[in-house]
């Protein structure tokens, strides 16, 4: 599927905003064109939504930024369950978080520019989406954190099995968990996995028994230097 975004661009010393349609590698048929100009008014719609219901959110939910953007995440998943027209090609290739993200108020937006991460694996649409649907982010309070841990390894995330297992030894842990703390815990992992179980596919081949054994590892070697 091809999405339309806005991109800045530079000419005759003047910079402005213009549409693109990616994969800008692939020939833009009519077809495409249609097809992605209609995802882009459905897109642009949906997210309208969003931006009226924030008006309209709890400001304990505003307030924190681990909640908002956990929230945030939620309406995504919403869009991403509920359209059609967005196919899977759309999200492995990353490029639907900026055409969602592209349409979000000031308050939600991380605006059109960022690119050195919008519409990669680092998009942070994409990991206010992953916070909100993947398994074991109830022990995650801190954004920056979440944003550290998440840049630290993809695949510690989005394996799927190992954050459930360190939800439960952190999830009640007597120190409040700081930014800096989720980055040592990544770090840490990454000292733990074996060195051929670095991707989400690898880590699925281990056993469950030898996941637990990396966090309560983890967990032990964490809490000892926090002593």
């Amino acid at each position: 599927m091809t999405v339309k975004v806005k991109r800045k661009i530079e000419a005759l010393g003047s910079e402005f905003y213009t549409s693109i349609y990616l994969p800008e590698d692939m020939y833009l048929t009519r077809d495409r064109r249609e097809k992605a100009d209609k995802l882009d008014e459905v897109l642009k719609a949906k997210v309208n939504v969003i931006n009226f219901e924030y008006e309209h959110l709890d400001k304990r939910i505003k307030n924190s930024e681990i909640n908002k953007w956990k929230w945030l995440g939620s309406k995504i998943d919403q869009i991403l369950f509920s359209t059609a027209l967005i196919e899977k090609i759309d999200k492995d290739n990353h490029h639907i978080w900026p055409a969602i993200g592209q349409y979000l108020r000031p308050e939600l937006s991380r605006g059109l520019d960022d690119k050195k991460r919008s519409g990669t694996k680092s998009d942070h649409y994409r990991k206010c989406w992953a916070l909100a649907t993947l398994p074991g982010t109830e022990w995650i309070t801190n954004w920056i954190g979440w944003d550290a841990f998440t840049d630290r390894g993809e695949q510690l995330a989005y394996s799927g099995r190992l954050l459930p297992l360190l939800e439960k030894k952190f999830k009640g842990y007597s120190h409040q968990l700081k930014g800096d703390d989720y980055k040592q815990i990544a770090k840490l992992l990454v000292e733990h996995i074996p060195t051929k179980s670095k991707t989400p596919k690898d880590i699925e081949s281990l056993s469950d028994s030898k996941l637990d054994e990396i966090a309560e590892a983890v967990y032990k070697d964490f809490s000892d230097k926090r002593l």
